[in-house]
């Protein structure tokens, strides 16, 4: 097959990609996202509240591995899948991540009963592990997404599919995982059972992803390559620059949100079983994602990828905001928020990923270069680190510094009003500021539509 022998081609130059080949590729997204959001929302909460670990020691453990290795192993390997693209096609690093996944997810949680630095040890190492499996698949598989299409409009559309399988990945990790070990009693083994089939599901839907990419030809000896030190060159494109400062902002807001979300939902909305309450939220997220991400790839046919991308991102600041103003709201209504702001979150997602895509296609078409793995890899890279860096440093920080008592939440006890202020600003304040930051950011400064006729970019 072409993605085996990296035979050249120009994919669906002529033509649209059969709906099966986006559905069967797109589901490889599922296991991104468990690899991205199971830990951002359990691992902190798990290390603090059922091994007594204090959140800032607790988020140091998780932050400077995601960040180190991430950054590390992302780098590496979207330069070397450029580099060997025609000897080890894309797809291989698929089968990879995909064996290795359940051993990877499993092992942060396993933390021993010992002293606390031999547990912070323990998971400094493991997640460590966690971070080179998660970029030995999840490079590569991004990457991919801008080598299957010439067409901007139908990369578009590959991005709403890819978006779409986010909410899969958001109902699994964020709705049926803490229900699960809300169900198997919320302690250390409850979360071990649950990491076990978080793993397996990953590596499930790799193997299909894996599968489906042997259909997707090859762009083989498309362009000059990128080494490593040529990477800071990729910031003199100038929208490809904008979009990475946005996604700092973006990232280390929702790696605040994953990570505050039980501790808001326990303490400042006084929920009994947080873990069931934010799994039915976050299976009503799930569907507003899948939902809304066609709805979204529809209105920036018709107002530009630049306009749509605006109004999502300010939704979302909005409605995150307001959730926060009012967490004594009754459950239906922060379902209805919970709604909205996935719904905000649909568009905006796709819409970043589809201008990130016409990046590639321009440096490759453009300029002459192949950098869909060197970009992807920079991508990755401020993604994982913004997530570690709002997930454990900052809200670590914002929670010790309100006055969160990890020993009084191990024995069941009440917060002080501080550190259930510490919760709100949190989960609410600081997320909803860096997406009406990141909103402010796009349209000040991309300077470009999307014509709706052709789908053809056209700088302005």
């Amino acid at each position: 097959m072409a993605a085996e022998t990296g035979v050249a081609a120009n994919p669906s130059a002529t033509g649209r990609l059969p709906t099966s080949l986006k559905a069967g590729f797109g589901l490889g997204q599922v296991a991104s996202q468990l690899f991205r959001d199971a830990p951002s929302l359990l691992l902190l909460f798990y290390l603090t509240n059922v091994m007594g670990i204090p959140p800032a020691i607790a988020g140091m453990a998780i932050f400077v591995p995601k960040v180190f290795f991430g950054a590390v192993f992302d780098l590496w390997i979207g330069i070397a899948s450029d580099r060997i693209a025609s000897r080890f096609p894309r797809r291989r690093w698929l089968l990879i991540g995909g064996l290795c996944a359940p051993f990877a997810m499993l092992g942060p949680f396993a933390v021993p009963e010992a002293s606390t630095a031999f547990q912070v040890a323990w998971v400094f190492v493991t997640f460590s592990v966690y971070m080179v499996v998660y970029s030995m698949f999840s490079v590569p598989y991004l990457a991919q997404f801008s080598e299957m299409s010439a067409d901007p409009a139908e990369r578009t559309e590959l991005m709403g599919w890819k978006h779409g399988f986010t909410g899969l990945g958001v109902l699994v990790s964020s709705a049926f995982a803490p229900m699960l070990v809300n169900r198997l009693g919320m302690d250390r083994q409850g979360h071990l059972i649950t990491m076990v089939v978080l793993g397996l599901i990953c590596l499930g839907c790799l193997l299909v992803a894996w599968r489906f990419a042997a259909r997707i030809p090859d762009r083989a000896n498309t362009g000059r390559t990128l080494g490593l030190r040529d990477l800071p060159r990729a910031f003199a494109d100038r929208r490809f620059a904008i979009l990475c400062a946005s996604a700092v902002l973006m990232t280390v807001g929702a790696g605040i949100s994953y990570a505050s979300f039980p501790f808001f939902v326990k303490y400042a909305m006084a929920r009994p079983e947080p873990l069931h309450d934010i799994g039915v939220m976050s299976a009503i997220m799930a569907v507003a994602v899948m939902a809304g991400s066609p709805l979204w790839v529809m209105v920036s046919k018709r107002i530009g990828k630049k306009k749509t991308y605006v109004i999502a991102a300010t939704g979302h600041g909005m409605v995150t905001l307001a959730w926060g103003l009012m967490a004594d709201m009754p459950m239906p209504v922060a379902y209805a928020m919970a709604a909205l702001m996935a719904a905000c979150n649909a568009g905006w997602g796709t819409i970043v990923l589809s201008l990130l895509s016409d990046c590639i296609a321009e440096a490759r078409d453009v300029h002459g270069e192949n950098r869909a793995g060197s970009y992807s890899a920079i991508w990755s890279v401020i993604e994982k680190a913004g997530i570690a860096l709002g997930g454990t440093l900052v809200v670590g920080a914002i929670l010790s510094g309100w006055g969160f008592d990890s020993a009084a939440a191990r024995a069941g006890l009440m917060q002080s009003a501080g550190a259930i202020a510490g919760t709100i600003v949190a989960y609410s304040v600081v997320p909803g500021l860096t997406k009406l930051f990141a909103a402010l950011m796009i349209w000040r400064f991309v300077h470009e539509r999307e014509a709706v006729a052709t789908g053809e970019l056209a700088r302005a």
